[in-house]
């Protein structure tokens, strides 16, 4: 017997006015004109100043949703004169970027990186073998660069990447490989960090 769990993603291109393009503060916020890379993957997301004008002093907040689906939310300083400041969660989609104080006549762009994560994939824990997974990850066509990262933490969502660690045999691949799991775990996801298509097979061989 065994669980077959499988995801396909094409991870799309850094696109910094992916969401937005030069816009401006109205409102208490700034308005998006697209949601996010529409690929399935949570992606970081970045916020670039256009002006000479200083706005670290202030405090950006973005509300969406990660990869699992899951709310998201965070703070973040704003960019100083002519910077760009990235946000520590990885979005599937936002919903909203608002800020604490006015930003004037002053522009922005707004998109992500091409660093994204895949949705968690949760092994069955009650069940006789718990440690022995095989991975295999399949690039159909191009070199996109990809790691499997795993956690042990009861609650591996959210915005704290130090509780994800990355395989030792699954990382910085452009190719078709695999590894195996060989101890407990509560999640795994994929991590690309350039464009291209990764399929991920996780196989969890269970006792009859």
């Amino acid at each position: 017997m065994s669980r077959i769990t499988y995801q396909t993603y094409t991870n799309v291109a850094l696109n910094a006015t992916g969401i937005a393009s030069a816009v401006a503060y109205s409102g208490g916020g700034y308005a998006l004109t697209a949601a996010g890379a529409a690929d399935s993957l949570g992606h970081l997301i970045t916020f670039a100043n256009l002006t000479a004008n200083d706005h670290s002093g202030k405090t950006l907040t973005i509300v969406g949703t990660d990869a699992n689906g899951d709310p998201l939310t965070e703070t973040h300083a704003g960019p100083a004169a002519n910077a760009t400041v990235t946000f520590a969660g990885h979005y599937d989609t936002v919903t909203s970027i608002k800020i604490d104080s006015t930003t004037g006549a002053d522009t922005f762009n707004i998109g992500w990186t091409a660093d994204a994560v895949g949705a968690n994939v949760y092994p069955e824990l009650t069940r006789v073998p718990v440690i022995n997974i095989e991975v295999f990850c399949r690039v159909p066509s191009g070199t996109p660069t990809y790691a499997v990262q795993y956690t042990a933490d009861q609650t591996p969502a959210g915005l704290d990447s130090t509780s994800w660690l990355t395989h030792s045999v699954l990382t910085g691949k452009t190719a078709t490989a695999d590894g195996q799991v060989t101890f407990p775990v509560t999640a795994l996801r994929l991590h690309i960090t350039a464009a291209g298509p990764v399929n991920m097979t996780v196989l969890e061989p269970f006792h009859a």
